[in-house]
């Protein structure tokens, strides 16, 4: 009697330290061991066992402690939570403990495990001796009465069933393990909820910021990646008009990690469904959440890149404001990583909805500074034209003022010369007027441009006859080569007739006597070509950078002599960029230039 009660107090006091050892205990994995431990130890059995429910509602063992051979065969084992009811339907009732004897076990239950070396100490026909087919299952439940999980014990050291206050220290065990395990999960949930808070709190903080979407990506991908704990990251936005496609990779493991194309296109694809549904999107080695966005091609090579990469399961957030999806927010689980919690699914969904405000005004930002950049440029331009304009106004209007005052003054002078400096100088404020005048046309967007069938070879045609006798005069050859069954274009043939004039003349002004001008019309597969070759004067490599800017009309001293408003070149890129078509340029100061007007062909 005496060393019962001393067997009592010792495994009272073994409990006592073991559970204040359990009680302070955060990491389940070795609470679970400390328990199992303690009670093949302390109760007195060969093999313990904790098994927990798992979401589906089956109940798993997650820890075996007193024997390495019953450890590799118990540990992950499965027990339909239906099958467990049973037993406990048939279970002789000790306190909370459960006692199934040998052959009352429901058909169904798993099979318990017995070493192959064991035998009951007792001799046979003992009532209390432990049968290997008995069951003694310890259930332990939360603070409002649900079951977390069961403690196992079998192969008594003493061969016989426990007595009263080994199920009393069982009893003890199994409560405090329900207490110890509640707690761990209430200490592990509001560090949960923290860090989350902080992550939330943090991409908040950047979306906040003024930075470019790529930025975005960069700076929040750390903080999103530790407040959801993921093995892997895939942190991408979208392009956007005025940006590229942005993505930042990483691995809690440092190693590099590779982007599969076919994964990039279904991430693209859940996030779209995932931001309209205003939901995460889940996919494990066994589910996929929610079942109705994933398609089963889908699933299925998700799961194969989770294999390869040696992971468990990929949660997908969007990332969006309004009614755009701008990018997602991609997470993997390794195989020992916890599954993913309705916590950490509501963190991403409001983290992507940060970062997507955060991308939708820095592409306002951006949308903005250009619209700025484009005003003040506008604005310079508009000064520019105005003082220009005065400019190129200025001297042909004193030139013929001048000539009027000298006609009234001396009207028996010379009065053929004068009237044909005012008719020169009339020409060309005409000239200027009508360019002005074009200018403002083809550059109007809100203005629609006619549109016809048009023969840009006989336009052609007739420019380069309409130039002949001036190339005649300065002593330049003008040559003009057509292709047979040229193709059409679509456009407006006055605006192109007067893109050609603009060239050809070009061409022919700034080609000295002597020189050559050769102007071909072809088709180069779906585009019809214009050709404009001389031999001339050529454009220096500083000046082609401005040379289609209005009034530009080079630096060149000997092409300055030449008369003309700088406006022909920017007139024709303007109609010809609402063609839809081109113009390329090659030239080099002192050997001539090249020009090649493109259209679309019908």
């Amino acid at each position: 009697m005496r060393d019962g009660v001393m067997w009592e107090v010792l495994a009272l006091r073994r409990l006592t330290d073991l559970m204040n050892r359990v009680s302070a205990q955060d990491d389940l994995s070795s609470l679970f061991d400390m328990v199992v431990d303690g009670a093949a130890d302390v109760v007195g059995f060969k093999v313990a066992a904790i098994s927990l429910v798992v979401p589906s509602g089956d109940v798993e063992v997650v820890a075996v402690a007193g024997d390495d051979d019953a450890r590799a065969e118990l540990l992950g084992r499965r027990t339909p939570r239906a099958n467990l009811e049973a037993e406990f339907a048939v279970a002789e009732r000790w306190g909370s403990l459960r006692f199934v004897p040998a052959g009352e076990l429901p058909d169904g239950s798993a099979e318990g495990w017995v070493s192959p070396d064991w035998t009951a100490p007792t001799p046979d026909g003992d009532p209390d001796a432990w049968h290997p087919e008995d069951t003694l299952i310890a259930p332990f439940f939360d603070a409002v009465g649900e079951l977390l999980g069961i403690l196992s014990v079998d192969l008594p050291l003493t061969g016989r069933r426990p007595d009263v206050t080994q199920r009393a220290v069982l009893e003890l065990f199994a409560n405090q393990t329900g207490i110890a395990i509640s707690g761990a999960r209430q200490r592990h949930g509001l560090a949960e909820r923290v860090r989350l808070v902080e992550a939330v709190q943090t991409v908040a903080r950047i979306a906040q910021e003024d930075l470019d979407p790529a930025k975005v990506v960069d700076v929040a991908a750390v903080p999103i990646s530790a407040g959801l704990a993921s093995a892997g990251l895939w942190l991408r936005a979208f392009a956007g008009e005025d940006d590229d496609e942005r993505e930042s990779v990483s691995a809690r493991s440092g190693a590099p990690v590779r982007t599969p194309v076919s994964l990039v296109a279904i991430a693209r694809r859940m996030a779209a469904s995932c931001w309209r549904a205003g939901v995460v999107a889940v996919v494990g080695t066994e589910h996929a959440e929610p079942p109705a966005l994933w398609a089963d091609d889908d699933v299925s090579q998700v799961r194969t890149f989770l294999n390869d990469a040696g992971a468990r399961s990929l949660l997908v957030a969007p990332m969006g404001s309004g009614s755009s999806c701008f990018g997602y927010i991609a997470c993997t689980r390794g195989p020992d990583d916890p599954d993913w919690t309705e916590a950490e699914a509501v963190a991403a969904l409001e983290m992507g909805r940060d970062l997507g405000r955060a991308i939708r005004n820095a592409r306002l930002y951006a949308v903005e500074r250009r619209v700025g950049a484009e005003l003040r440029e506008a604005d310079r331009s508009k000064t520019q034209l105005f003082s220009t304009v005065s400019h190129e106004l200025k001297n042909p209007l004193a030139s013929i003022v001048g000539h009027v005052e000298l006609l009234r003054q001396e009207p028996d002078g010379n009065p053929d010369w004068s009237l044909g400096v005012i008719e020169r100088n009339t020409e060309r404020l005409q000239s200027l007027v009508d360019d002005l005048l074009t200018l403002s046309r083809v550059s109007d967007p809100d203005r629609a441009m006619p549109e016809a069938d048009v023969d840009l070879g006989e336009v052609s045609r007739d420019v380069v006859d309409m130039f002949r006798p001036r190339a005649d005069t300065q002593q330049v050859r003008l040559t003009f080569d057509l292709q047979e069954r040229l193709p059409l274009v679509r456009g407006s043939a006055d605006d192109l007739e007067r893109v050609v004039q603009n060239l050809v003349s070009n061409a022919v002004k700034f080609t000295p006597a002597g020189g050559q001008v050769a102007v071909r019309v072809e088709s180069r597969r779906d585009r019809v070509v214009l050709e404009c070759t001389d031999d001339g004067l050529g454009i220096s490599e500083e000046d082609q950078e401005r040379l289609f800017t209005e009034f530009f009309r080079g630096t060149n001293p000997q092409s300055l002599q030449v008369p003309g408003t700088g406006l022909g070149l920017s007139i024709a890129r303007r109609v010809v960029d609402r063609h839809g078509g081109r113009i390329d340029l090659d030239s080099e100061l002192g050997r001539g230039t090249s020009v090649r007007l493109l259209l679309p062909a019908l």
